[in-house]
């Protein structure tokens, strides 16, 4: 597998920067006010992605799950996995989605379950990273962890 030397998702975050930083400042304040949402277009992403990429979904896999995500998301997503294909033309998708507030990216080829092109993988990491909500909330499991960890932690 030949991988370009420069990072794609370096490059989409400097094409997109704009549009990227909106639909952060958009998404805090739908976390701020969410009975002031609209709901109306939830799965157009899930739709749009699975449309262009059904064929690269797995069998037995979900493909996608975005659900309410920003136009801009799905741009970047959408370019990343044109550029994933060129790289690694026996990819396929077994699920992407949204989970606890950042983007999980589940992709492999027909023999592995995941990708074994470890440059592939550190661009897929570096776009978990750049496709996050905003201050999302910690799942309340993980504060019930930590007060169980200092009230039995001896020292």
């Amino acid at each position: 597998m030949k991988t370009q030397k420069s990072g794609i998702v370096k490059k989409l975050k400097e094409k997109h920067k704009k549009r990227l930083a909106l639909a952060q400042r958009k998404l805090k304040w739908q976390m701020a006010n969410p009975r002031m949402c609209d709901d109306r277009c939830l799965y157009e992403s899930d739709i749009k992605m699975f449309y262009k990429w059904a064929y690269r979904v797995g069998k037995g896999w979900n493909g996608f799950l975005l659900g309410n995500v920003p136009p801009v998301w799905t741009d970047v997503l959408d370019e990343f996995l044109c550029w994933l294909e060129i790289q690694c033309p026996e990819f396929e998708i077994h699920q992407i989605k949204l989970k606890l507030g950042s983007l999980r990216f589940y992709v492999g080829t027909k023999t592995d379950l995941i990708i074994p092109d470890k440059k592939i993988r550190s661009e897929i990491d570096q776009l978990r990273n750049l496709m996050r909500l905003p201050n999302f909330p910690q799942p309340p499991i993980h504060k019930a962890r930590k007060k169980r960890q200092k009230l039995f932690h001896r020292p």
